[in-house]
């Protein structure tokens, strides 16, 4: 099987962290050519970063005349829903779903498009995932969960079941969120928060419980 062109974007925290783990498991499948990173800040352009090259920046995918993958590593949802926006003019551009090593999940999950799933990560049954949704190193999603378009999940956030997350949202770091409780759309609910009621939208909540600023 010939290998496929994979850039990801970002070769901050999160982007060096996703190398690592998609060369670890692309050493095992050989699915992907990488290329390296792409990459706004002008200063990086050239450099080495974690044995990969940074590349150039986002124009020199829209340039592109080949087949290419695009994994979008950036935790900041309204930023990654525009780069995915700039970039879908591309005909020629895809966004697969990348699953660490470890990660594990059952045949009955539903993806969207774009996803990133880090160590450790564990989704049981019946669980729709949206596009673009980033779950960290070790979060965990219970039955009948539903997260929407760019939402991001922190390292070890617990999703009890029934729960449903509104897209943009962003979930931080030890996070716990009680069984059958929403979360409106565009909502950050801050690190070791437990929300044990329903969140608005377009808010911020913090504490335990979980109470909107």
């Amino acid at each position: 099987m010939k290998q496929k062109d994979l850039v990801i974007i970002g070769a901050g925290g999160l982007g060096r962290e996703v190398m690592w783990q998609l060369n670890e498991v692309n050493q095992t499948t050989n699915t992907y050519n990488i290329l390296g990173f792409i990459d706004a800040d002008p200063a990086l352009k050239g450099k080495n970063v974690n044995g990969f090259p940074v590349i150039d920046n986002e124009q020199w995918l829209l340039d592109r005349k080949h087949d290419t993958c695009v994994i979008i590593c950036v935790a900041n949802p309204e930023i990654r829903k525009k780069i995915y926006q700039t970039l879908k003019i591309n005909p020629l551009i895809s966004f697969p779903n990348f699953f660490a090593k470890s990660v594990k999940y059952s045949e009955f999950v539903t993806f969207g498009q774009g996803c990133i799933f880090c160590l450790e990560d564990i989704l049981t049954v019946n669980i729709k995932v949206g596009d673009f949704v980033i779950l960290n190193s070790a979060c965990t999603v219970g039955h009948d969960v539903e997260i929407d378009d760019y939402v991001t999940l922190y390292p070890g956030a617990i999703v009890s079941g029934n729960v449903r997350i509104g897209a943009g949202c962003e979930i931080g770091a030890g996070v716990k969120i009680i069984q059958g409780k929403s979360i409106g759309a565009n909502t950050i609910i801050g690190a070791g928060a437990v929300v044990t009621r329903d969140i608005p939208p377009d808010c911020t909540a913090v504490g335990v419980p979980a109470k909107p600023l």
